[in-house]
């Protein structure tokens, strides 16, 4: 079954979003998934975050504050929603919610 470009744009943004926390704090993507609490459960520091900041930013084209850190930091769903607040992905566009799919 095809689906639409909808669900593959969150899907993919979340895949980048994982793939950017596994490469900067050295874990496997598995493990940016499963985890709670990036801090807590995969160990990253203050430096790590900042650097992790960083590299979304350039991932996505967007300018972030330092006060997202704890978005960020919390898990994949938060981090995914803290990007698509700053970065102005429509609600509508991120839901998964729809009929065929």
């Amino acid at each position: 079954m095809e689906t639409t470009g909808v669900k593959t744009d969150r899907t993919e943004r979340i895949r980048q979003i994982r793939d950017v926390a596994a490469r900067t704090f050295q874990v496997e993507p598995e493990a940016v998934e499963a985890a709670a609490s990036f801090e807590a459960d995969l160990g990253a520091d203050s430096l790590l975050a900042v650097e992790y900041l960083v590299e979304l930013e350039r991932c996505f084209g967007i300018s972030m504050e330092l006060t997202e850190l704890d978005r960020l930091m919390a898990n994949l769903d938060e981090a995914y929603a803290a990007i698509a607040e700053i970065a102005g992905w429509s609600a509508e566009a991120d839901d998964d919610t729809r009929e065929g799919v």
